[in-house]
């Protein structure tokens, strides 16, 4: 069987979030099951140079009131994949992959030749999975378009991977969509005066996943719905919303082959751990850091979504703890600006506010604490990626947050990490002291839990398996 991915990131050829590593992980694991993979991707002006991208072939279409050419660059991986990245410099040519006032513009381009493509040299039966708002309209014009003589996808499948980013924009850009008028209605596409492409995936799929169970439940709801909880709880009436949780790439993520760390290590073997905390304390706090003191990182995007605002509340409640604090990420500029700020008045807190894959690897080695507070997450990758160095989370408990950290306050010794339920400074105050409760005077329930976290399988094998199991309903 093949399987036609279409996003618009994918590891390691474009990414900016856990989309790029689900979309790379079925687009690596996939043929190691069996399977066929074709991947579209845009083709951004930033991809990986050593990835060589030939031009295939080249089509127009019609966009709006012109007529615009989309071009097909090939990338044959290992075998069972291709990867075909869709060029055009006007709209992909840029610094950036998103953040532009065209962005819905770019995707209807994006979506319109990645069908233009298949419905004219697609060969033989597929399913088609499609991502997120951008390639939404894929599923649309599959269901309203695909001639009845060409093989058809035998399964439309479409993942939300973040309900709040939903393709919402100006409703005259419906005539780029190239759809019949009757296409924009409250019962299609128009919401609120407005184009919403994420909800051409919702109705013109068979099968919609998201990237936990838990967060299949919340989006139903109006608290985690934006807006939409009334159509999916509609929809799950007619097809199946099926939660299937993210996996971690084993093979870049552990402590045990981890190139980026100062000494490797294992469940068995914690001092490995101790020696990456001496280091990276020396290395940001400076040569006085007190290594017995615990370690607590956040690592993730300074944005509203991470709760980066409840520290900010009442930062002396935190950063008066016996306690050294670790922020790396990027984000907005007020939160970036503010943790700066408190780095200055605060000595044990230490802000990095780039992107840096050898000190996150570093962080996540030497911490004995994550910390993620969300206001929602929809799965979370940071802190599989923690409990599998043996730091143990912090965590809100929603979406897959709280289907990936165990937490039993009644037998603890099963946990793996620490919820709190109350989205507030108070609540997350109380989960850090009960953490720093267990480091400090229950040593040994301390490193049951670090041993239960390392030893949790966060593989992608489970959850390829939960995708081929999809793509077989």
């Amino acid at each position: 069987m093949e399987v036609v991915l279409v996003a618009s990131e994918a590891y390691p050829f474009a990414k900016s979030g856990g989309l790029g590593d689900v979309v790379g992980a079925l687009f690596k694991y996939l043929p190691r099951f069996g399977f066929r993979v074709t991947l579209f991707l845009p083709k951004y002006a930033q991809m990986p140079r050593e990835v060589p991208l030939i031009k295939q072939r080249s089509l127009e279409f019609p966009f709006g009131d012109t007529m615009v050419r989309a071009e097909f660059f090939e990338y044959t991986g290992g075998e069972g994949q291709r990867l075909f990245a869709v060029g055009n410099d006007s709209f992909f040519g840029r610094e950036k992959m998103y953040g532009y006032p065209d962005d819905l513009e770019r995707f209807i381009f994006f979506s319109r030749a990645v069908f233009e493509y298949l419905v004219r040299w697609q060969e033989g039966p597929f399913v088609l999975h499609c991502h997120d708002w951008q390639s939404a309209l894929v599923c649309a014009y599959l269901e309203r378009y695909w001639p009845p003589y060409r093989p058809k996808a035998t399964k439309v499948v479409f993942t939300i991977h973040n309900l709040a980013y939903q393709g919402i924009g100006r409703g005259d850009l419906f005539k780029l969509v190239n759809l019949p008028s009757s296409f924009f209605t409250h019962e299609y596409l128009e919401f609120y005066g407005n184009i919403n492409l994420m909800k051409a995936g919702l109705l013109f799929s068979q099968i919609v996943t998201t990237v936990s169970p838990t967060y299949a439940q919340e989006i139903c709801s109006p608290e985690f719905g934006e807006g939409l909880d009334g159509l999916l709880r509609a929809l799950s009436y007619r097809k199946k919303i099926i939660g299937i949780v993210n996996g971690i790439d084993t093979e870049v993520f552990h402590p045990g082959i981890d190139p980026l760390i100062v000494e490797r290590y294992g469940s068995e073997n914690l001092e490995g751990k101790q020696k990456n905390k001496s280091f990276f304390l020396n290395e940001i706090f400076g040569g006085n850091a007190d290594a017995t003191r615990p370690l607590i990182a956040f690592i993730s995007r300074f944005v509203e979504q991470k709760g980066v605002r409840l520290f900010l509340e009442s930062p002396n409640t935190f950063f008066s703890l016996p306690a050294y604090w670790f922020f790396l990420g990027t984000g907005e500029e007020l939160f970036e600006r503010a943790l700066q700020n408190l780095s200055q008045e605060y000595p044990n807190v230490k802000v990095v506010t780039r992107f840096d894959e050898r000190l996150a690897h570093l962080a996540y080695a030497a911490s004995d604490f994550l910390v993620l507070p969300s206001l929602f997450e929809p799965c979370g990758i940071s802190q599989m990626i923690a409990m599998s160095y043996g730091t143990l989370p912090i965590v809100r408990g929603v979406g897959g947050l709280r289907d990936t950290v165990v937490d039993y306050p009644f037998n603890p010794r099963l946990s793996t990490g620490f919820q709190f339920r109350e989205f507030s400074a108070h609540e997350l105050f109380r989960a850090v002291q009960r953490a720093l409760h267990v480091y400090f005077e229950e040593k040994d329930l301390f490193r049951t839990m670090v041993v239960n976290a390392m030893q949790s399988d966060f593989s992608w094998k489970q959850a390829i398996e939960r995708y081929i199991e999809v793509y077989g309903l």
